[in-house]
């Protein structure tokens, strides 16, 4: 019993050795840019805060983003209370590098003219 109880111990510590270490190089690289334009579409400069360029820095603990566990890769990014410039308009190309993002929040952001042009979303 002692044996198995720190086997269960010795197992649950090997898998947070080898769960991801920080958030995928090239996704964090995104997150910057992504962050750069969206403070050129707002009103002030601190936008997002804690999304910074500094290489120690995981963008998994980034507020507003969330990762998968295991590979590292952003999941959801959320841009809660932005206030956008009018006619300002989200560059979605932007998004290109999150293989596995499921989901975007826009929420309590006010997104004047984001979806004017795109017919069937209502604003």
């Amino acid at each position: 019993m002692f044996l198995g109880h720190n086997l269960i111990w010795v197992m649950l510590l090997m898998g947070q050795l080898h769960g991801y270490k920080s958030c995928i190089d090239e996704e964090k690289i995104a997150l910057f840019e992504l962050r750069k334009h969206m403070i050129s579409r707002t009103e002030s400069e601190s936008v997002l805060p804690t999304w910074t360029n500094d290489t120690t820095s995981d963008c998994c603990r980034w507020k507003g983003v969330a990762c998968n566990r295991v590979s590292g890769r952003v999941t959801e990014i959320s841009f809660g209370g932005l206030s956008l410039k009018d006619n300002s308009l989200l560059n979605l190309s932007l998004l290109h590098p999150f293989e596995d993002v499921r989901s975007l929040n826009l929420s309590s952001s006010r997104c004047s003219g984001l979806f004017d042009d795109v017919e069937g979303i209502p604003y």
